[in-house]
């Protein structure tokens, strides 16, 4: 009996997708339509926003490098001299570092423009204790917490229900005090949490000041009063009027320093500058301005 003998049976392996893609060397960029396409997309309701390098101004190396030469360097004598070129710029220091050229004081590079997404006039600005942040109090009542070293806006809070017009810190750096356009004077924390308002005059207040020891503050509004307040009681001491020729139209700002009280105001056609003692309730010293220069 004759046997075929045949060949072994053949193994064929077909892969499980035969499409391949061809390879792509280069890059292509989108056309147009693709474009508005992606730009069109958005993901949880919120826009999508390119990467934007933010411009960074720290001055965090030139503090530390004062402190340290604060150590060794008794005055200008010992002073390093600066030169113009960028190998010196690890030496540059603030300027309360360099007493001697005052001129280092002076800002001259424009630096950034920050504004709010609602726009409104801006009334008050301030810096916070460290330096790291700056609060600023708008038209609107609200209060915007901006960084310092990249000039973006952290927080806005609704403050107060009129314009913000008056903001300082105690000198303890622990509270700030607020006045608004009613007059309501409102005190806050370094948190930024209220904890205490109170309406101390019934017109706009213009300025707040603290005494050195942040036991008292004083006032000034558009009735023309300067008004000194218990901080802790919230409970007001004494009311300082003008005492010349007629009533202040409206009082712009002062400042308390120990018993000593310095007001500017508005009389019709003059701005009258007083030094006033908060107890004796008198006058050391008036000078008077008028418009056309006298």
């Amino acid at each position: 009996m004759a046997t075929e003998i045949g060949s072994p049976p053949r193994f064929f392996h077909m892969p499980r997708f035969q499409h391949q893609a061809p390879r792509q060397l280069f890059y292509k960029r989108p056309d147009f339509a693709q474009q508005q396409a992606m730009q069109q997309l958005t993901f949880d309701g919120k826009r999508m926003r390119k990467a934007v390098n933010r411009k960074t101004i720290d001055y965090n190396p030139s503090v530390i490098k004062y402190l340290e030469n604060r150590i060794w360097q008794r005055d200008q004598r010992d002073m390093r001299a600066i030169q113009p070129d960028a190998g010196y710029y690890n030496d540059l220091v603030p300027p309360i570092g360099m007493l001697n050229n005052p001129m280092n004081a002076v800002t001259t590079k424009f630096v950034r423009t920050s504004t709010n997404k609602v726009k409104c006039p801006v009334f008050v600005v301030r810096w916070t204790p460290e330096g790291r942040r700056l609060v600023t109090g708008a038209s609107s009542g609200e209060f915007t917490l901006w960084n310092g070293l990249t000039f973006n806006f952290e927080t806005i809070l609704q403050a107060h229900d009129s314009p913000v017009r008056a903001m300082t810190w105690s000198h303890n750096d622990m509270w700030m005090l607020t006045a608004d356009h009613g007059g309501y004077v409102k005190y806050w924390q370094s948190n930024m949490n209220n904890v205490k308002m109170f309406q101390a005059h019934k017109e706009a207040i213009r300025e707040a000041s603290f005494s050195p020891t942040d036991n008292k503050f004083a006032t000034c509004s558009d009735d023309g009063t300067v008004r000194i307040w218990d901080f802790l009681r919230c409970h007001e001491e004494r009311i300082l009027r003008e005492s010349g020729r007629g009533p202040w139209r409206r009082t712009l700002c002062l400042q308390l320093i120990c018993y000593i009280l310095c007001s500017c105001g508005w009389k019709e056609p003059e701005f009258v500058i007083n030094v006033l003692h908060i107890f004796l309730n008198n006058s050391f010293s008036t000078v008077n301005a008028v418009r056309d220069g006298t």
